[in-house]
């Protein structure tokens, strides 16, 4: 659910965190509206509201493990472990972890990409958290939940700057999924792909809506690929 449904409606940390982050048109191709968080990271009090945020939600859930999607849930998860007293596990995409990993296929808009985990970076039964910039079709905190799952994890929630509700054909079926329901959407076999694993995430936290109405009408939005 955004903030404003969070009971931070009235957080005056909000305006400020919306306004550092900046929207480049065009970028990486034309048609793209790219959700630039580069801009929140110099502003100092931004960033520390963003992160405080996420701090003040997490602190008392007893979660002992922050995971970042690479890379710019690197960003924040570290800073967020550190304040709440949990360990900070990255998840990588392939190649870039030199131990002995596990790893998650996942399917994007067009193509495929995957994640993976050290082996024993996750005990099973711990209460883990998932940390990324942007959320717009859920491909990629899917495909997280799902990896942690398999090395015995409680995934608790995933937390996210900024959320982007009704991009690509209203994709947005992170909302409220209670495990008891299935879900339906007239965005017909995508949404079904997600919804196994969605069913197991209780909630989605994004700090920032940026259905980005105030953008150009028909463009995509993006902060990465398909996240």
């Amino acid at each position: 659910m955004f903030a404003a449904e969070n009971g931070l409606k009235s957080d005056p940390r909000l305006q400020g965190i919306s306004e550092a982050i900046r929207v480049v048109p065009h970028f990486p191709k034309q048609g793209i509206m790219f959700q630039d968080i580069t801009t929140l990271l110099l502003d100092h009090k931004a960033f520390k509201d963003t992160v405080d945020i996420f701090v003040d939600r997490y602190r008392d859930m007893n979660i002992s493990v922050v995971a970042g999607v690479e890379a710019r849930g690197f960003m924040f998860g570290p800073a967020i472990a550190l304040a709440i007293g949990a360990k900070f596990v990255p998840l990588r995409k392939p190649r870039k972890l030199p131990g002995e990993v596990i790893s998650e296929a996942y399917e994007l808009e067009y193509g495929t990409d995957c994640l993976e985990i050290h082996v024993g970076a996750v005990q099973p039964g711990e209460r883990a958290i998932v940390i990324d910039d942007l959320v717009a079709t859920g491909g990629t905190l899917s495909a997280a939940i799902s990896l942690l799952e398999r090395v015995g994890a409680e995934v608790i929630e995933c937390a996210c700057v900024i959320g982007v509700p009704d991009v690509k054909s209203n994709l947005w079926i992170m909302r409220f999924i209670p495990n008891d329901m299935p879900f339906r959407d007239s965005a017909g076999s995508m949404a079904s792909h997600f919804t196994s694993s969605w069913s197991h995430a209780k909630l989605i936290i994004a700090v920032k809506d940026r259905s980005v109405r105030m953008a150009m009408r028909g463009a995509d939005f993006a902060g990465k690929d398909d996240t």
